[in-house]
């Protein structure tokens, strides 16, 4: 059974993870994420306004305090998947639900300690930025694939998702980050799109495939 403080804090990171360009989302967005009512999500909105967290309960906009734990959860969060690939050796479609258990740990000096022994890593093993300590995200530098230019040489920095599934599926590809591609076509009926991969091997994706990354 969750606690209520690992239920605030799974209510924050989705309303963070779902809000749009103007940092707002929606009640039943939220009741479809979690898969719960709407009026238990509205129950649950109306405490975290009254704790702070939220600016606007009818818009859904985090605070600044709702906005900062949620990226101090997503921050313990990409640091677990990390340690657990790099030091206990799970593969990268192995370690989301983990993390998403271990990210509600509270040791101030647990949290203090794992990025320090892991020599302050600035992304995920999925490629995603990992906040800082104050919530401040490293620059990606990185576009979709879907918006990649033909001819264009470009280093695979990240995925879009990381569903066991999808990863999985890249792992039959024999797809890592790290990897040369050059998009040599793209479908403008269909949205599919060829790459060649380290000079010496093509993969296709389909457009909803490509969507991922």
């Amino acid at each position: 059974m969750k606690n209520e403080s690992s239920t605030v804090e799974n209510y924050i990171k989705t309303i963070y993870s779902l809000c749009d360009k103007n940092g707002k989302t929606t009640v039943s967005a939220v009741a479809e994420r979690l898969q719960n009512n709407p009026a238990s999500v509205s129950n649950m909105v109306r405490r975290l306004h009254e704790k702070g967290l939220l600016e606007n309960k009818s818009k859904l906009i985090l605070s600044k305090e709702g906005n900062l734990l949620a990226r101090q959860l997503i921050r313990k969060h990409r640091l677990w998947e990390t340690f657990l690939v790099r030091v206990l050796n799970f593969k990268w479609e192995e370690v989301h639900d983990i993390a998403e258990q271990l990210e509600h740990v509270h040791s101030p000096l647990l949290t203090e300690r794992l990025p320090v022994f892991l020599k302050y890593p600035k992304f995920d093993p999925h490629g995603d930025p990992i906040p800082d300590k104050k919530g401040n995200l490293p620059d990606l530098n990185a576009i979709p694939l879907t918006e990649a230019e033909v001819d264009q040489l470009y280093i695979f920095r990240s995925v879009a998702t990381d569903k066991s599934d999808f990863l999985n599926y890249l792992n039959k590809k024999g797809l890592q980050l790290g990897q040369k591609w050059k998009v040599t076509e793209k479908e403008e009926f269909d949205g599919s799109v060829k790459l060649l991969i380290d000079e010496n091997r093509e993969v296709y994706f389909s457009e909803t495939v490509a969507q991922n990354f």
